[in-house]
């Protein structure tokens, strides 16, 4: 019974899925068209806009009255050119034609003195010949306009790949047609849809009403939208043309596997129930017994856990301890044969370290403050060693002297700075210990030496080893600016 149930929730889960999927495929679809149609019109008004441009310029040459007439057609001349569609540009005065600027073409232009003068209507933009574009004022007694090449312009349009899974119209007041990507319209009459001439204040959203009609360029189904375009205070109309090819024909597939899945998912719920049965009764057997060698084997784990960490802690202590010892002896056999009175100093000064070292044996912390007069001590041994080529630099710890570190951390990385940078008596190696935001802060500037391979870096992975372990936190070692930068926890 509930396995009828649960088949038919699901059947009509998968019924309900299905409308809704068809319901939002009809507004994606709308939403796409809407969208790419959007960008493309907002190109259109861009590149027209440019138009409008050149001719408030022209209209300023027009009202100049302190430049000559050479003046002025050698900045008619440079606005032509700014534009390779423009074919002319002129200006009327009083009836009296003042200035023109013309391209040459092998095609002729009309007569842009006569479009100039019309006389029985004020033309805004209007296209002449089926071919060229004049926009401007006319049909007064100041005149001025340029004359635009449309086959120009379609060139542009084509060339630059302007359109892709959209084509656009354009179409003024007049019904000419501005724009069209089959370039044997342009220019020619493009009959408007009766109601957008009749009613001029057309609602935008009827306006915007997507018409799914068939193409006279694609020659396939295709949704038409027309679209209000202002240009020279004369109504323009942009016709976008987008193909048919609805959204839900590329979801029919998956509409299919859902009900394959419906099926799959049944088929699958029969063999889960029998596999249950069957598995149910050894399981609950085997359950008991389960739990009881986890929880033998958590208690192992945690043992063999416990016993590692005390193991590695061993290991890393003495590998150490072995490192400094074999540096420090190292540095006293070399003073033995220069300085009988320096090595002395430093045997006296090591029998103090290794008094520390036995000291802190078996030890987890110290206090900062044995810590430091250990570091110290060491630098000291180094200083006689190597003329006091170590400036050790301590501010911000003297409240901090009762908190704890690890032993011989200190030292560890002091000995590192010092172990991998040049550092003489006319440069001394200066090292900075600070504290910030609860950690201790060495740091020093990059002299590397020259060595051969690569350092190990043995010491500071030890380090940041026994950290991870004791206080479960780590060191930090980075490079800025030129310094080696390395911090570690202070522990409260």
């Amino acid at each position: 019974m509930a396995m009828i149930v649960l088949v038919m929730i699901f059947a009509i889960g998968t019924y309900w899925i299905k409308q809704r999927v068809q319901y939002q495929t009809n507004l994606l679809s709308k939403s796409i068209i809407h969208g790419s149609t959007l960008g493309y019109q907002k190109f259109l008004d861009n590149y027209f806009d440019n138009y409008d441009q050149i001719i408030s310029q022209v209209a300023y040459v027009y009202d100049k009255i302190d430049i000559n007439t050479g003046q002025k057609q050698s900045i008619l001349r440079a606005l032509l050119e700014s534009d390779s569609t423009l074919v002319a540009i002129g200006i009327l005065d009083n009836g009296r034609y003042l200035e023109s600027v013309v391209r040459d073409l092998k095609d002729s232009i009309p007569d842009f003195e006569s479009i100039l003068k019309q006389p029985n209507e004020k033309v805004n933009a209007k296209v002449f010949s089926e071919r060229f574009l004049f926009v401007g004022n006319s049909g007064s007694n100041k005149s001025y306009g340029i004359l635009i090449d449309l086959q120009s312009l379609h060139k542009q349009f084509i060339w630059g790949n302007i359109y892709t899974s959209v084509y656009q119209v354009v179409i003024n007041q007049h019904e000419q047609c501005i724009y069209h990507p089959d370039i044997n319209r342009v220019g020619k009459t493009y009959a408007l849809p009766k109601r957008l001439l009749d009613n001029v204040d057309i609602e935008h959203k009827q306006l915007d009403t997507l018409h799914l009609a068939q193409s006279d360029f694609l020659q396939l189904p295709v949704f038409k939208q027309y679209k209000r375009m202002n240009f020279r205070n004369d109504t323009w109309f942009v016709l976008n043309v987008s193909p048919g090819f609805e959204v839900k024909d590329m979801v029919a597939e998956q509409e299919r596997n859902m009900f394959l899945l419906f099926f799959l998912f049944l088929a699958m719920l029969l063999l889960i129930i029998v596999f249950s049965i069957i598995n149910w009764k050894r399981e609950f057997l085997l359950r008991a017994n389960a739990e009881q060698e986890h929880l033998n084997l958590q208690l192992k784990h945690e043992k063999q856990k416990s016993e590692t960490i005390s193991i590695k802690l061993e290991l890393l202590r003495s590998g150490l301890n072995s490192h400094f010892m074999f540096n420090s002896l190292g540095t006293v056999k070399a003073l033995m044969r220069k300085n009988a009175d320096a090595a002395r100093d430093m045997l006296k000064d090591l029998s103090q370290l290794y008094r520390y070292q036995l000291t802190i044996e078996g030890e987890q912390m110290v206090t900062l403050q044995d810590e430091l007069n250990f570091t110290q001590k060491y630098v000291d041994v180094i200083n006689l060693r190597s003329n006091s080529s170590i400036v050790m630099n301590i501010s911000g710890l003297n409240d901090y002297l009762d908190y704890k570190v690890l032993p011989v951390s200190l030292q560890l990385l002091v000995e590192n700075c010092i172990k991998h940078n040049i550092a003489s008596e006319t440069q001394p190696l200066s090292i900075d210990i600070d504290l910030k935001e609860g950690r201790i802060i060495v740091e020093n500037e990059l002299r590397p030496k020259e060595t051969i391979g690569e350092a190990s870096g043995k010491g500071l992975k030890n380090l940041n080893a026994r950290y991870k372990l004791l206080a479960e936190q780590e060191c930090t070692f980075t490079i800025k600016n030129g310094r080696f930068i390395a911090t570690m926890p202070l522990i409260n």
